[in-house]
């Protein structure tokens, strides 16, 4: 649980870093130092894993997949979800952010999940169209709040 938690707010503390990095530089710039820095990271890790974990494994179960290299397009989905990140952090609270990417998630889960297994989690349904619901609520309230807040009061003429 804690591993968890602390995986969160590492989430959000990179994601607010990287909007800093983009609003101080560029876009792209932070992008750039955003996958150079996971390059880096990731290849320590897989030689680390290829010297220390991989001799461990049979034959059979190679540590990398060459024969479906598709697999490793994640990277681009991944630059182009830290971009439009990195474009969104600076222009809506961090709360809504993840409460976006938290929902994307969950609803890009139960995509795949049909896709692939042909099965349908009717919990992760109700959590995600919950917690979708408590979005567009808090997202009325918040804009009921500020309407309120900026019309003139008559008592002051």
């Amino acid at each position: 649980i804690i591993v968890s938690f602390l995986a969160g707010v590492t989430v959000v503390i990179s994601r607010t870093t990287n909007a800093r990095l983009a609003a101080e530089t560029s876009l792209l710039k932070s992008t750039f130092y955003n996958y150079i820095l996971g390059l880096i990271c990731s290849v320590i890790v897989l030689l680390l894993l290829h010297f220390f974990v991989a001799p461990q494994f049979p034959e059979s179960v190679p540590l990398l997949q060459w024969k479906q290299l598709w697999i490793y397009l994640g990277g681009a989905m991944g630059v182009c979800a830290v971009s439009i990140s990195n474009a969104v952090v600076t222009k809506i609270s961090s709360f809504y952010v993840t409460l976006l990417m938290f929902i994307g998630q969950v609803f890009t889960g139960i995509l795949l999940d049909i896709i692939i297994s042909h099965t349908l989690s009717l919990g992760n349904l109700l959590g995600g169209v919950c917690v979708a619901i408590g979005l567009i609520l808090n997202l009325w309230f918040d804009q009921e709040s500020q309407s309120q807040d900026t019309i003139p009061d008559s008592s002051d003429h």
